[in-house]
């Protein structure tokens, strides 16, 4: 993962942190599940989604059903 992310979830209180690999597990499990809140981006390219954990958002790309973390952050920072 970039810098700016590892230092983004490193940031975060342990509680949180637990949630997010939790999502970032069943993402890699199942990427395009509805129940997960997951959306695909306009502008960002082909095969872009964002993943919604309340005030956090996880964008990522597909690639041969492969999961490529591009940016996690807050809401406003990272749109």
């Amino acid at each position: 993962m970039p810098d700016k992310i590892t230092k983004f979830v490193n940031a975060l209180d342990a509680k949180t942190r637990k949630r997010l690999k939790e999502r970032l597990k069943s993402l890699r499990e199942n990427p395009l599940a509805r129940s997960q809140d997951v959306k695909k981006l306009k502008g960002w390219g082909k095969n872009t989604y964002r993943l919604r954990m309340g005030d956090i958002r996880i964008i990522y790309r597909l690639n041969d059903s492969k999961v490529a973390i591009i940016d996690i952050d807050f809401r406003g920072n990272v749109y």
